[in-house]
């Protein structure tokens, strides 16, 4: 479940990024007069300062999703997620992709003149979670960072992170067609929470499958706020530096469920004679879930929908 360990640098001196022009494109986010402050929730003691509007950003993927609700577009992007739903999730005209997956080219990242970048961040909130401490030094040359902290936080709890971006680059998070998007949401949320009363029998296992190994979570962000919601999740535990559990295909069957979830980026699975003995597979009482999914509130309540439906209609197969 690693990310690939492959990173590469274009190493640029000082004067040479000095001399990068200020390219106009049609990306470009004007944040109003002031100047830019914030305090990163998880990040105790940084605080971004500007003593000017920021006007241009380049973002992670996942985070150029996030914002884009609040209408604010990138100049560049970078990092994991380009043809998956965090790229799917904006409009990428005339925005800079600069890298992918863990691949970086600097010299493009210069070239776009950013202001700031906001991306999720490492331990210490001065660059990238999977950038080696080389290139965050020397990305903080360039420009500030700006860290989104992931460590298994909710979805909440990344709506409520991009939110507060938003607002210190001066956009409206309270009214509009934002606050109908998370609205419906929560209205998605409460249809959730509403089917344990009625079906406090039924669990839900959360897997992601392969031809040799597999995986399921009970502790990645998305599982939590199903189990917030009230939906018992079954599976293994997962080990102290780590939200997934493996689970081998033998093993599989140790965690009976009646409602199991295939994540969306499961390979190899669908003709392996232990998948289709599993009573969710014969009695297809299945549905799907993605701790990759973008987070925007129109994409979870969709999902959302689509997981009531799978689950309203749910038997108690493990009665027997």
């Amino acid at each position: 479940m690693r990310r690939r360990q492959l990173l590469a640098l274009s190493v640029l001196a000082p004067f040479a990024l000095a001399a990068c022009g200020s390219p106009e494109g049609e990306a470009a986010t004007t944040t109003g007069s002031k100047g830019f402050s914030y305090s990163p929730e998880g990040y105790e003691g940084v605080t971004i300062e500007l003593d000017h509007p920021v006007e241009r950003i380049a973002m992670d993927f996942y985070s150029a999703a996030a914002l884009a609700p609040y209408g604010i577009k990138p100049v560049a992007v970078y990092g994991f997620g380009q043809n998956e739903s965090p790229g799917k999730s904006f409009d990428q005209t005339g925005v800079e992709v600069v890298g992918t997956d863990m691949e970086l080219d600097l010299e493009a990242l210069a070239a776009t003149n950013p202001d700031i970048i906001i991306a999720y961040g490492n331990d210490k909130g001065d660059g990238w979670t999977w950038w080696e401490d080389k290139l965050s030094d020397q990305v903080s040359a360039l420009v500030p960072f700006v860290p989104v902290k992931l460590d298994g936080g909710t979805p909440d709890d990344m709506f409520a992170q991009y939110a507060a971006i938003a607002r210190a680059l001066g956009k409206d998070t309270d009214t509009g067609e934002i606050a109908q998007q998370r609205k419906q949401f929560e209205a998605a949320r409460q249809r959730i929470r509403d089917i344990p009363a009625d079906k406090d029998w039924m669990t839900v296992l959360l897997a992601n499958f392969s031809a040799e190994i597999n995986y399921t979570a009970k502790e990645l962000g998305v599982a939590k706020m199903l189990t917030d919601d009230g939906l018992t999740l079954v599976g293994p535990d997962s080990g102290a530096d780590t939200s997934w559990a493996e689970v081998s295909w033998e093993k599989i069957s140790d965690y009976p469920a009646d409602v199991m979830l295939i994540h969306e980026a499961s390979t190899d699975y669908e003709d392996n004679p232990i998948f289709k003995s599993l009573l969710p597979v014969k009695h297809k009482q299945l549905g799907t879930w993605d701790d990759k999914r973008a987070y925007t509130y129109d994409g979870y309540t969709q999902w959302l929908g689509e997981l009531a439906d799978v689950l309203e209609s749910a038997k108690d197969i493990q009665k027997d």
